[in-house]
């Protein structure tokens, strides 16, 4: 009965046009269901929470995941078996890390995740995502070296948020444009607010959140590095969308810009027109779902499977 009349309430308030509600998360069973004998793949929402944003001098102390079924077409259906565990960092755990994540040294005190367990667990999983792609892969790479490589995405960077009218890309800020709240900074209870994100539309196109992420995190991906530019060029690469390196991880010091395959030629006109002003030598590096992101696998432009594609590119750049 109760509910029933929070459920009214919440209607009437809705209905007025002057309130927004917001509910909590709750942890549903399925987002779908299917009767075909289809061959449900496998995904993991990924969290960790580390010591500080540095994966060469922070530390993880918590890593959580939850698996859930889905197909091609982007549909999620049944949520799956989580793993969650503390890791002791071997160091004082700062005290703006514990008032955001609640977790204290005495939490993670001689705790020590198992790499073959962390092995089996991803075992049959087919793409891991994170909200942050970038912070999360690196510290699980750095944290667990032998773990073989999967295919990645990314919530914040495989989604065009922005042209679906979401402006900020932080977590609670997408949930709450999806009409829900939860305890944040903790990893479980992050990885499935992702998960229920991904299994939503997006508001704009009304394409499933989760198909666009998996288009995009799916796709060759390529890296142009705009080197040695005229320091005047500088604006104009930052209007188009490029960000500056300082020679980070054994990179190029300089700026540079991802792009999928079928933006390259466009990209080199525009870099051989405005910025150099005739034919290019630049160096692109190539890269897929399994090394985007990484630290420790780079690029994989040397491969036999992407050589046409770079020889493409370079002839581009050198018309």
């Amino acid at each position: 009965m109760q509910n029933k009349i929070l459920e009214d309430i919440t209607e009437r308030l809705r209905q007025s046009g002057e309130y927004r509600i917001i509910k909590k998360y709750h942890r549903p069973v399925a987002y779908n269901t299917d009767s075909s004998t289809d061959k449900k793949l496998i995904g993991v929402f990924l969290d960790i929470e580390s010591t500080g944003l540095s994966h060469a001098t922070d530390k993880l102390i918590e890593l959580g995941m939850v698996k859930f079924e889905y197909n091609e077409d982007g549909r999620i259906f049944r949520l799956l078996d989580e793993f969650n565990s503390y890791q002791d960092p071997g160091i004082p755990i700062p005290r703006s890390i514990i008032k955001l994540t609640g977790i204290t040294d005495d939490m993670v005190k001689d705790h020590r995740i198992n790499e073959d367990d962390l092995d089996s667990y991803l075992n049959d999983v087919d793409i891991i995502i994170a909200h942050n792609a970038q912070f999360d892969r690196a510290f699980f790479e750095m944290t667990f070296p032998t773990i073989a490589p999967k295919a990645w995405g990314c919530l914040m960077y495989d989604i065009n948020w922005t042209s679906e009218g979401i402006s900020s890309h932080k977590l609670e800020y997408i949930a709450y444009k999806y009409n829900f709240f939860f305890e944040g900074h903790r990893a479980i209870t992050d990885c499935l607010a992702g998960v229920h994100i991904l299994a939503q539309k997006l508001p704009i196109s009304q394409q499933q959140v989760f198909k666009q992420l998996l288009t995009s995190a799916l796709a060759v991906r390529f890296r142009l590095w705009a080197t040695n530019t005229p320091y005047e060029s500088k604006e104009l690469l930052k209007a188009h969308g490029y960000r500056w390196n300082m020679n980070q991880n054994g990179k190029q010091r300089a700026w540079y810009i991802e792009l999928t395959e079928d933006n390259i030629e466009e990209e080199i006109n525009y870099l051989r027109s405005k910025i150099y002003g005739g034919p290019i030598n630049i160096p692109i590096e190539v890269f897929d779902a399994y090394s985007r992101f990484s630290n420790r696998y780079g690029n994989v432009q040397n491969t036999e499977k992407y050589q046409d594609k770079i020889e493409a590119a370079t002839i581009m750049c050198l018309k």
